[in-house]
Protein backbone atom coordinates (compact mmCIF):
# COMPACT_ATOMS: atom_id res chain seq x y z
CA UNK A 1 0.00 0.00 0.00
CA UNK A 2 1.32 3.42 -1.42
CA UNK A 3 1.78 5.49 1.98
CA UNK A 4 2.22 9.68 1.09
CA UNK A 5 6.30 9.65 0.57
CA UNK A 6 5.51 7.33 -2.08
CA UNK A 7 3.23 9.53 -4.10
CA UNK A 8 4.81 11.38 -7.30
CA UNK A 9 5.10 15.43 -6.63
CA UNK A 10 4.32 16.05 -10.20
CA UNK A 11 1.21 14.39 -10.27
CA UNK A 12 0.25 16.60 -6.58
CA UNK A 13 1.38 19.77 -8.54
CA UNK A 14 -0.64 19.05 -11.35
CA UNK A 15 -3.66 18.32 -8.68
CA UNK A 16 -3.02 20.89 -6.80
CA UNK A 17 -3.17 23.49 -10.30
CA UNK A 18 -6.32 21.49 -11.70
CA UNK A 19 -8.17 22.34 -8.39
CA UNK A 20 -7.56 25.70 -8.13
CA UNK A 21 -8.76 25.86 -11.45
CA UNK A 22 -12.02 24.50 -10.43
CA UNK A 23 -11.65 26.76 -7.67
CA UNK A 24 -11.38 29.83 -9.71
CA UNK A 25 -14.55 27.92 -12.19
CA UNK A 26 -16.77 27.75 -9.36
CA UNK A 27 -16.64 31.19 -8.24
CA UNK A 28 -17.17 32.77 -11.50
CA UNK A 29 -19.79 30.47 -11.77
CA UNK A 30 -21.50 31.89 -8.80
CA UNK A 31 -20.48 35.56 -9.36
CA UNK A 32 -21.76 35.45 -12.27
CA UNK A 33 -25.41 34.16 -11.15
CA UNK A 34 -25.33 36.93 -8.97
CA UNK A 35 -24.81 39.66 -11.55
CA UNK A 36 -27.45 38.41 -13.59
CA UNK A 37 -30.00 39.02 -11.62
CA UNK A 38 -29.50 42.42 -11.00
CA UNK A 39 -31.84 45.05 -12.20
CA UNK A 40 -31.41 46.97 -15.71
CA UNK A 41 -29.95 50.63 -15.02
CA UNK A 42 -32.66 52.81 -15.40
CA UNK A 43 -33.01 54.47 -18.83
CA UNK A 44 -31.51 57.49 -19.40
CA UNK A 45 -33.22 60.96 -20.64
CA UNK A 46 -32.46 63.11 -23.56
CA UNK A 47 -30.45 65.32 -21.62
CA UNK A 48 -27.98 62.74 -20.89
CA UNK A 49 -27.38 61.23 -24.04
CA UNK A 50 -26.64 64.40 -25.44
CA UNK A 51 -23.37 65.10 -23.20
CA UNK A 52 -21.70 62.02 -23.83
CA UNK A 53 -17.69 61.30 -23.21
CA UNK A 54 -15.61 59.45 -25.29
CA UNK A 55 -14.06 57.35 -22.61
CA UNK A 56 -10.26 56.55 -22.13
CA UNK A 57 -9.62 52.89 -22.58
CA UNK A 58 -8.71 51.40 -19.66
CA UNK A 59 -4.94 50.19 -18.41
CA UNK A 60 -4.01 46.59 -17.53
CA UNK A 61 -3.76 47.35 -14.27
CA UNK A 62 -7.77 49.04 -14.08
CA UNK A 63 -8.72 45.77 -16.04
CA UNK A 64 -7.21 43.52 -13.23
CA UNK A 65 -8.62 45.53 -10.55
CA UNK A 66 -11.95 45.42 -12.22
CA UNK A 67 -12.75 42.31 -13.46
CA UNK A 68 -10.04 39.24 -11.66
CA UNK A 69 -9.99 41.03 -7.71
CA UNK A 70 -13.84 41.21 -7.72
CA UNK A 71 -14.00 37.68 -7.67
CA UNK A 72 -10.66 36.41 -6.66
CA UNK A 73 -8.09 37.33 -3.64
CA UNK A 74 -5.51 40.11 -4.74
CA UNK A 75 -3.03 38.08 -6.31
CA UNK A 76 0.55 39.65 -7.50
CA UNK A 77 1.39 39.06 -11.04
CA UNK A 78 4.82 37.30 -10.40
CA UNK A 79 3.14 34.57 -8.68
CA UNK A 80 2.72 32.56 -12.11
CA UNK A 81 4.77 32.85 -15.21
CA UNK A 82 3.94 34.30 -18.68
CA UNK A 83 3.26 31.07 -20.20
CA UNK A 84 0.46 30.37 -16.68
CA UNK A 85 -1.04 33.47 -17.35
CA UNK A 86 -1.28 33.40 -21.11
CA UNK A 87 -3.09 29.54 -20.34
CA UNK A 88 -5.14 30.81 -17.13
CA UNK A 89 -6.53 34.72 -19.03
CA UNK A 90 -7.87 32.14 -22.01
CA UNK A 91 -9.50 30.33 -19.83
CA UNK A 92 -10.64 33.39 -17.34
CA UNK A 93 -11.49 35.73 -20.83
CA UNK A 94 -14.45 33.69 -21.82
CA UNK A 95 -15.84 33.36 -18.31
CA UNK A 96 -15.52 37.56 -17.81
CA UNK A 97 -16.84 38.11 -21.10
CA UNK A 98 -13.35 40.35 -21.98
CA UNK A 99 -13.53 41.76 -25.08
CA UNK A 100 -10.47 40.54 -27.25
CA UNK A 101 -8.81 44.21 -27.04
CA UNK A 102 -9.31 44.23 -22.93
CA UNK A 103 -7.88 40.81 -22.81
CA UNK A 104 -5.02 42.04 -24.58
CA UNK A 105 -4.29 44.57 -22.29
CA UNK A 106 -4.63 42.57 -19.49
CA UNK A 107 -2.30 40.06 -20.67
CA UNK A 108 0.39 42.67 -21.13
CA UNK A 109 0.13 43.77 -17.43
CA UNK A 110 0.36 40.41 -16.14
CA UNK A 111 3.56 39.10 -18.22
CA UNK A 112 5.20 42.26 -17.77
CA UNK A 113 4.91 41.71 -13.72
CA UNK A 114 5.16 37.51 -14.48
CA UNK A 115 7.74 35.30 -12.38
CA UNK A 116 10.51 33.21 -13.45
Amino acid sequence: MPTSKDTNPRLCSTTKWMHLLFAIAAIVTIAFAATAQTPAPPSKTKEDTTTSVKAEPLSGAELWTLNCNRCHMARSPSEFTAAQWQTILMHMRVRANLPAAQARELQKFLQAGAGK
